[in-house]
């Protein structure tokens, strides 16, 4: 799976009660997990002894899971709840889209049409955040991914407010209020600008 090495392969099955049985989990989330989710399996786990790599100071265990939908997708909620739930580092292939996700530091970050994930780096710290900048950036760089996605995040933010403010701007019958637009939108395009040329 992902074009990982064949000794991280696993195989094994999840029962989905695991991630609620002795968890406090509330009724919407639970009732995605049980009637949005057919099965969950351990596709992958890539650590030092199924690996070449190094143990990292922080990262010891990455797991490959494959959650297989009920319907079309794996609802959000039961991604976020058996990452969470699982204490190593988890990427979930969804296996009906085929799309990627990793819920890390309460955000969730998400890539489709993903068909390998590169083990970049020399310990499991790097591999992890070269996997981090993989999926949210399309990047194999690992360094600074916090910083780097987070920026995106505020181009992405800001191009949308650019556009609405132009919309807005364009339908206003007043001059006053259209030129106030207008302004709000020239001082969020400097700031995009800057942005991308950082």
């Amino acid at each position: 799976m992902l074009g990982l090495p064949a000794t991280t392969e696993v195989g094994r099955r999840l029962p989905k009660e695991a991630f609620y049985r002795h968890l406090d989990v509330d009724a919407a989330t639970r009732r995605d997990l049980t009637g949005g989710v057919a099965s969950i399996i351990v596709a992958n786990s890539i650590k030092p002894a199924t690996t070449n790599i190094a143990d990292g100071k922080a990262v010891h265990e990455i797991l490959v899971l494959r959650i297989d939908p009920k319907g079309e997708r794996v609802p959000e909620r039961a991604v976020r709840l058996v990452s969470n739930a699982t204490p190593n580092k988890t990427v979930i292939v969804d296996g009906g889209s085929g799309d990627i996700a990793i819920c890390e530091e309460g955000r969730l970050l998400e890539a489709q049409d993903v068909e390998r994930l590169a083990l970049n780096g020399f310990d499991l710290d790097m591999v992890w955040d070269s996997m981090l900048a993989q999926v949210a950036l399309g990047e194999f760089d690992g360094h600074n991914v916090w910083e780097r996605i987070d920026r995106r995040e505020k181009i992405d933010g800001l191009r949308a407010e650019v556009s609405a403010l132009d919309t807005k701007a364009r339908r206003e019958r007043q001059i006053v209020r259209k030129n106030e637009l207008f302004a709000q939108m020239k001082r969020k395009q400097a700031e995009l600008r800057r942005l991308e040329e950082e």
